[in-house]
């Protein structure tokens, strides 16, 4: 019975050791943590990256000058003048802006002799045309009714000049080869051609020419006339060095009351002595108003010494003063030079009408020669205030200048 007592006390012992046993694995299964599963990071809303701000194109601000013209700002100073060819005037694109910017006008070249004498009828009319030349000018007629109906007036240009006068008019029989006619005749026809020109245009358009350049360009010291005149001229050569005296007394003699008589020259500025001392004799018989000074500048030109200070030595010796010919050329259209241009405009314009103000000049126009700087006779070199783009006219910096817009340095340097 002892030894059964053992043996099943060992069975119990084994027994407990097992339940001990597979009870620790049962723990340890349950505590031992299987590999986690990772928890999915939670991701911040991504967002949207702020755009850098880019400035909005500001809008300009508009420049009251834009609604004013030439002629309105200097309303209470002198006239604003174009010199056109007949083709512009009549141009739609065209005509708007120049009737608001001017109000006088100048033929560029349809009313300079050499489109004005009818060679073929002098030459058929003989011997009756001998002394009495024949004109024609109806070419003019389309734009003369265009300036009436815009109220711009009209200053004629030129009655006598050395060029663009041709050469047969001084000549027996009207040909190229002719011999030349007399003094005494050649001023029988500088009379009728003077009286002609003046009663058509008085007949046919009467009060719209308000200024006649009766001679262009007869002074050119240094040519051997001991006052300075022009020697390489046929009227000089035909007629002789006092052939200006009758020109003048022959224009005064027919034009019509209050029409006033210029004489028009470039580089006046290089050749007051000369000019004042032959138009001295005509001055005193009262047969000339004004002196034209034509004014073909470069941004190097000193408007202060070269254009007012020559105005006002003309006014003190009792002229009148017009700019017949304003253009101000630039090498290129750089940046710079667009700016001097349009600097040198607005000086040019502010020292004339400040002289005009204190009665040191006597002025009634300023006459730019050429609209747009294409149709220019200075083209390469940009001398006005428009382009012409798209069919229509563009304002150049040149313009504003002229307009005196503060932004553009009312300076010279």
């Amino acid at each position: 019975m002892r030894r059964n007592t053992r043996t099943a006390i060992a069975l119990i012992a084994i027994l407990a050791l097992m339940v001990s046993m597979l009870a620790a694995c049962g723990k340890n299964s349950s505590d031992s943590a299987a590999t986690p599963t990772p928890t999915p990071a939670v991701l911040e809303p991504t967002a949207t990256p702020t755009p850098t701000e880019v400035p909005a194109t500001p809008t300009p601000t508009p420049n009251p000058l834009d609604d004013m013209t030439l002629k309105q700002v200097y309303a209470d100073d002198f006239k604003v003048g174009v010199a056109l060819p007949l083709n512009m005037l009549s141009n739609p694109n065209l005509q708007a802006d120049i009737a608001a910017n001017f109000n006088s006008m100048t033929f560029e070249n349809e009313t300079k002799p050499d489109a004005i004498l009818n060679r073929d009828a002098c030459v058929k009319g003989l011997p009756e045309t001998y002394t009495e030349p024949v004109i024609h000018i109806e070419h003019i007629e389309g734009s003369m009714r265009i300036a009436k109906e815009n109220g711009i007036a009209v200053r004629f240009h030129t009655l006598l000049w050395y060029q663009q006068t041709p050469s047969w008019f001084f000549t027996e029989d009207y040909t190229a080869k002719g011999a030349k006619v007399s003094r005494e005749v050649m001023l029988k026809r500088m009379e009728s051609y003077i009286k002609q020109v003046m009663e058509y245009m008085e007949e046919h358009y009467p009060g719209q020419v308000y200024c006649y350049d009766v001679v262009n360009e007869a002074i050119n010291p240094g040519e051997g006339d001991p006052n300075g005149m022009r020697v390489k001229s046929l009227w000089y050569e035909v007629v002789g060095p006092d052939f200006m005296n009758y020109a003048f007394e022959y224009a005064r003699k027919y034009a019509p009351e209050g029409v006033d008589l210029y004489y028009n020259d470039y580089n006046c500025y290089d050749k007051v002595s000369q000019i004042l001392t032959v138009l001295q004799p005509i001055l005193d018989a009262g047969n000339i108003d004004g002196i034209g000074m034509q004014c073909h500048l470069t941004i190097s030109n000193s408007v202060e010494r070269q254009v007012k200070k020559t105005a006002e030595k003309f006014t003190a010796a009792g002229y009148k003063v017009q700019i017949t010919e304003l253009d101000i050329g630039i090498e290129d259209e750089s940046d710079a030079n667009i700016e001097l241009q349009a600097m040198k405009y607005r000086v040019l314009f502010k020292k004339i009408r400040e002289a005009k103000a204190a009665g040191t000049i006597d002025i009634d126009c300023i006459t730019i020669w050429g609209l747009y700087d294409a149709a220019s006779w200075r083209a390469d070199e940009y001398p006005l205030l428009y382009k012409y783009k798209g069919g229509k006219l563009v304002k150049k910096r040149a313009w504003y200048g002229a307009m005196q817009d503060p932004t553009v340095k009312a300076i010279e340097l």
